[in-house]
């Protein structure tokens, strides 16, 4: 029964993560990893290159991968993380609230493999081998940002447009077009992944952040404020007001400011 729904289309989605490798950035270096989702009926693919493996990447990514498909499965598979389980007794899983919140969303069901039993997640295990054997071989990512475009590029012009490995006759986009029709359709409003957590400014009228300094108006020296922070954008708020924003720095111990 557990594995009978990556027979039916529209119902589940399997995700896995893979460490690819690392990516110079300005005071370091970055761990590269590779966020998988597989549709198990099409066998349909999203998948993006990530620095950060906390549980607002995971949101994000899961966000992003709904909106590539256009709708969402009844179910996500995880492996067991603590992004995703913060704690396990048996068949009794305590997932992350902020995983449980975003599911809430878009109405799906969370599942997580039985401990040590990964192979209850093989299609997103095969597709990775698959994403290292036909798109990593021998390539060199030199960005984050080069990676996804051409790792995007990937995904539309070869992984889909191969033969279904089960379905003979039939292309992975060809099933994907009529697993969309039973897909789960996206909330009119997309869920907010950003974290959103109070921030002390120093002295210097800067906060910390990820290893990295980014600047605030003066007059907010040695207050409180509100940080909100996705992969892109680093807002600092006061109340309602956003008194800063900087581009994300994916640097380590740098210090960004604003003139």
């Amino acid at each position: 029964a557990f594995l009978r729904l990556e027979r039916l289309p529209g119902e589940q989605a399997q995700v896995d993560w893979a460490h690819v490798g690392k990516v110079r950035v300005p005071g370091g270096e970055r761990p590269l990893w590779l966020f998988v989702m597989l549709l198990a009926w099409s066998r349909a693919l999203w998948a993006e290159f990530v620095f950060d493996l906390s549980v607002h990447s995971l949101l994000r990514s899961l966000s992003r991968a709904a909106t590539y498909f256009d709708g969402c499965t009844r179910q996500w598979l995880f492996d067991n993380p603590k992004t995703v389980v913060l704690e396990r007794h048996g068949d009794a899983v305590r997932f992350h609230p902020k995983l449980l919140e975003l599911s809430g969303s878009y109405c799906v069901s969370l599942r997580v493999c039985a401990p040590r039993k990964a192979n209850q997640k093989g299609g997103v295990e095969r597709a990775i081998r698959y994403l290292r054997e036909r798109f990593l071989a021998a390539r060199h990512i030199h960005s984050i940002e080069q990676g996804n475009r051409e790792l995007l590029t990937f995904l539309d012009e070869v992984a889909h447009p191969r033969p279904h490995p089960t379905l003979p006759g039939r292309t992975v986009a060809e099933c994907l077009a009529e697993e969309k029709q039973r897909l789960l359709p996206l909330p009119k409003v997309p869920p907010s992944t950003e974290l959103v957590e109070p921030i002390p400014v120093d002295k210097t009228a800067t906060i910390q952040f990820d290893t990295n300094r980014y600047s605030v108006p003066p007059e907010h020296k040695d207050s409180t404020l509100t940080l909100a922070v996705d992969d892109a954008f680093v807002r600092l708020l006061d109340g309602d007001d956003e008194v800063a924003r900087h581009a994300r720095c994916w640097g380590r111990r740098q210090l960004i400011e604003l003139p």
